[in-house]
C-alpha cells in the first residue's frame, strides 16, 4: 500500500512540475508577443533612436527570461529567438525598418512554435 501511495505522490509531483513549466512558458510567450506587437506599432510612430532603446529594453528582458526558459526548452530554439532579439536594436538604430519588421514576425513565429511544441499533444509526444 505504501508503494501505491509513493507512486501516486511521485506522479502528482511530475504533473505539477509539468503544469508549472507550461504556465511559465505560456506567460513568457504572451509577454514577448505583446512586446513585439508594441514594437511593431512603434515602428512608424517613434524616431529610430527611441525605437532602438525600446528594442534594447525588450532584448534585456528576453535575456533575463532566457535563464528561466532554458530549463524547460531546447537550447537551439532559445538561441534562435536570442539571435533575432539581439539584432533588433541595431536594425532600429540604423533605420532598416523592413528587416526590423521581418525579425519581429520571425520572433513571434518562433515563440508560437516553442509554445505549441511544449503542449503535450500526441503529435509532440510520438
Amino acid at each position: 500500500m505504501k508503494r501505491v501511495a509513493l507512486c501516486a505522490a511521485i506522479l502528482l509531483v511530475i504533473i505539477l512540475l509539468c503544469t508549472a513549466s507550461l504556465a511559465t512558458i505560456s506567460y513568457y510567450q504572451h509577454h514577448f508577443i505583446q512586446s513585439a506587437h508594441s514594437l511593431e506599432q512603434a515602428v512608424y510612430q517613434c524616431s529610430f533612436e527611441e525605437l532602438s532603446t525600446r528594442a534594447a529594453s525588450v532584448c534585456r528582458d528576453w535575456l533575463e527570461a532566457e535563464h528561466v526558459l532554458i530549463r524547460f526548452i531546447r537550447h537551439t530554439q532559445i538561441d534562435e529567438v536570442t539571435n533575432a532579439m539581439t539584432r533588433l536594436e541595431m536594425l532600429a538604430k540604423y533605420g532598416d525598418l523592413s528587416e526590423f519588421s521581418a525579425e519581429l514576425g520571425r520572433i513571434e513565429a518562433l515563440l508560437q512554435h516553442i509554445y505549441e511544441s511544449e503542449i503535450p499533444y500526441l503529435r509532440n509526444i510520438f
